[in-house]
């Protein structure tokens, strides 16, 4: 089984993708569907309500002398002020820097894909996978940008291959296709 760069198949797309988040939608791909799946059930709960407006949020207003956003207000910028993003045509889901998100119905799902150089303590498969969705409805959202660039790709290509990416200084990640839905994982020593 072939190896790709997780790296040069992004700088190939011509996105701002960071390449874990396309590694961790791989390594995640049933859950986030099922994310997405349950944010357009009718009784779907939201349990922390957030909107678009950052102005009233307490954890923004903390950070604002250090010019920056909380975690998720972060994300939600992000999304709706992008250029150029990735669209996966087999998930109709899109993609910028660290989050993977789609419009379902008037929510904005947003999955945030921490980074794994963040991780303390041991490497557990639960640390490598982690995700954080976010679900924002807000009147003042009517549907996701007219984005500049919308650069298309199939993720089911990727889902076949041994798709590699940087972890750590120590290791580079990669996944290991398991099913068109399902992937694995393992890492490698980058010495």
């Amino acid at each position: 089984m072939r190896k790709t760069s997780t790296e040069r198949f992004l700088e190939k797309l011509g996105v701002e993708v960071y390449p874990i988040t396309i590694v961790k939608f791989l390594l995640n791909k049933r859950r986030i569907l099922n994310y997405f799946e349950r944010a357009a059930e009718q009784d779907f709960e939201i349990r922390v309500k957030y909107t678009v407006d950052h102005s009233e949020c307490e954890p923004c207003i903390q950070k604002k002398p250090e010019g920056i956003l909380c975690r998720q207000h972060t994300s939600i910028d992000r999304v709706l002020n992008a250029n150029t993003v990735a669209f996966d045509i087999d998930t109709n889901t899109f993609f910028y820097k660290n989050e993977i998100f789609r419009m379902v119905g008037n929510r904005l799902v947003i999955i945030y894909c921490p980074h794994p150089k963040l991780i303390t303590g041991d490497i557990t498969d639960k640390k490598a996978r982690k995700i954080n969705p976010i679900t924002i409805e807000d009147p003042k959202l009517t549907g996701l940008p007219q984005y500049d660039k919308v650069k298309e790709f199939m993720s089911m290509s990727l889902m076949d291959q041994q798709m590699t990416c940087w972890f750590n200084y120590e290791f580079t990640m990669v996944t290991l296709p398991d099913t068109r839905e399902k992937s694995d994982w393992c890492l490698i020593s980058n010495r």
